[in-house]
């Protein structure tokens, strides 16, 4: 089976900013002082850095419904980018979309509800529990640096999780072109990985989320990470 990565759509046609930011402003001014936003923006913070080995934390993680406003010209789609983001917390979701992410194998997660105003419809911020690093095969993955257009790129022999943080510390712009990881995994249609932007989703799973409609969303199909189960 294969599996790509999506990506909210940069068309200006499509999510109506020109400039392929944000679509909606994320408003916080009225929740800076409770405990439980404070918890949770502690957790979903890029200064958490244990965030992959404390993942269960999250379940009893209890914000308030987070707000926003749809920005100036901004279309209403099913899969939105709202700012200030939280880290791991990169997009929002329609209800519609996730819906239909729950008739299929996507494993452990978590929903946060997000009220978008004078949109009728509720959204929520999407967490799926990852694979860390630990789990990943290093000595069947890919590493390099480089543009294939330019005839610049450099692959990287890494065996293990050492080798890569000792490159990852010495060339920080090494990326994955393969993520080897088990066989156990293969069959879940939405697959997160600690150090992949992006879920992975099941050729089956896009599919079905083309068919029914489900705006804002552009496909990897050439620009995917490779997903390898050994």
């Amino acid at each position: 089976m294969k599996y790509y990565q999506i990506f909210r759509s940069a068309e200006p046609k499509v999510i109506g900013i020109k400039d392929g930011t944000s679509q909606v402003e994320l408003i916080t001014k009225d929740m800076l002082s409770e405990s439980s936003f404070i918890d949770f923006d502690n957790h979903f913070s890029g200064s958490n850095k244990v965030f992959f080995q404390n993942q269960d934390k999250i379940d009893s993680l209890l914000p308030p419904i987070f707000r926003g406003v749809l920005r100036k010209r901004a279309f209403v789609t099913d899969l939105m980018q709202y700012g200030q983001v939280f880290r791991h917390l990169y997009y929002l979701y329609s209800e519609r979309y996730i819906n239909i992410l729950k008739t299929h194998n996507i494993g452990e997660f978590n929903l946060f509800p997000f009220k978008i105003e004078n949109v009728e419809n509720l959204y929520y911020l999407l967490f799926v529990k990852a694979i860390p690093r630990e789990e990943i095969i290093f000595k069947d993955s890919l590493l390099y640096t480089g543009q294939k257009v330019l005839e610049n790129v450099k692959y990287y022999d890494v065996n293990n999780l050492q080798q890569y943080t000792d490159l990852v510390a010495t060339t920080p712009l090494a990326t994955f072109e393969k993520i080897a990881i088990s066989k156990e995994h293969s069959g879940k249609d939405l697959i997160s990985i600690q150090g992949a932007a992006n879920y992975f989703y099941s050729e089956k799973l896009v599919d079905f989320l083309l068919d029914c409609g489900i705006t804002g969303l552009q496909v990897g199909y050439n620009n995917s990470v490779q997903l390898e189960f050994v």
